[in-house]
């Protein structure tokens, strides 16, 4: 199961990467050594894992700045949330998302791709 999974999201990257191309993504190969601490008011803020395996994760910061990837690739982003809706501006694309979180678990579904949604664990 967790490797139809890992299948799943990596063939869902790769469509968007072919969809958006590259550098709409904001691809930069940034290389991240350490996780610079995460604080603030809203619940998403924080470093989130995902739920197959603990190498992918989100950090948003109370900033509104946040990345994901898997090291040493780190994609940057900033976010906002407005009703019930989260937004991630990553590279030139604008990324929609419904969230919810139950029990330090953050489940985002995509409001632009049909049937795409991940769970990710409050480290």
């Amino acid at each position: 199961m967790i490797e139809l999974l890992k299948t799943r999201f990596v063939l869902t990257f790769v469509l968007a990467i072919l969809l958006s191309g590259c550098s709409m993504l904001g691809f930069g190969g940034e290389h991240v050594d350490h996780v610079a601490p995460v604080s603030g008011d809203h619940e998403i803020v924080g470093i989130w894992e995902w739920d197959t395996t603990d190498t992918y994760i989100y950090i948003f910061n109370a900033d509104g700045s946040g990345s994901r990837g898997v090291s040493p690739t780190i994609q940057r982003f900033t976010w906002e949330i407005e009703d019930d809706g989260l937004t991630m501006a990553v590279g030139r694309t604008e990324e929609e998302w419904s969230w919810v979180i139950n029990d330090n678990t953050l489940t985002i579904t995509s409001r632009q791709v049909r049937n795409m949604q991940y769970s990710y664990n409050r480290r």
